[in-house]
């Protein structure tokens, strides 16, 4: 076999190669037409004289919700029922605050904190025992004496 036979032959003159490029230029080019086209219809929507118009009535309509609720609530507040509203709420405020019941909440809450404290202190003190106790035992352990062999200096 001559190296004419062994070695693949150029496609470049028979033109297969320039049309693949073709191809993706053909695909690149459509992708940019597709993202363009995208483009100016979101922006054609956007700019609509339809969005703007919805744009306008959901804003009117939130406002005459907000306008509304802020008006009743208004004739509540001013009203002889809203007025005896407040007045119940101050003193179940009032009440709570000066009760039996929160003081001696108040008390039993100091008083089962300082059980705990105490409990945790004496925890505390029972560790800090048991590790005083330990360095005794682990100083024991590593005073092991070593045998010198014959002849070895002392060091």
């Amino acid at each position: 076999m001559n190296e004419e036979e062994k070695s693949p032959k150029s496609t470049a003159g028979d033109g297969s190669e320039p049309q693949a490029e073709t191809h993706k230029d053909d695909i690149g080019d459509e992708l940019n037409r597709l993202a363009e086209s995208f483009g100016q219809a979101v922006q054609a929507a956007w700019n609509s004289e339809q969005r703007h118009q919805l744009e306008t009535d959901l804003n009117r309509g939130l406002r005459s919700l907000v306008d509304n609720v802020e008006s009743i609530l208004k004739q509540f507040n001013e009203s002889e029922q809203g007025q005896e509203l407040k007045e119940q709420a101050g003193k179940v405020v009032e009440k709570v605050r000066t009760s039996q019941v929160t003081a001696e909440l108040k008390e039993g809450l100091a008083k089962g904190f300082q059980t705990v404290a105490h409990e945790l202190q004496e925890f505390t003190q029972d560790l800090e025992k048991k590790r005083a106790g330990r360095p005794k035992q682990a100083d024991a352990a590593q005073d092991i004496p070593v045998e010198k062999a014959e002849g070895e200096d002392p060091v």
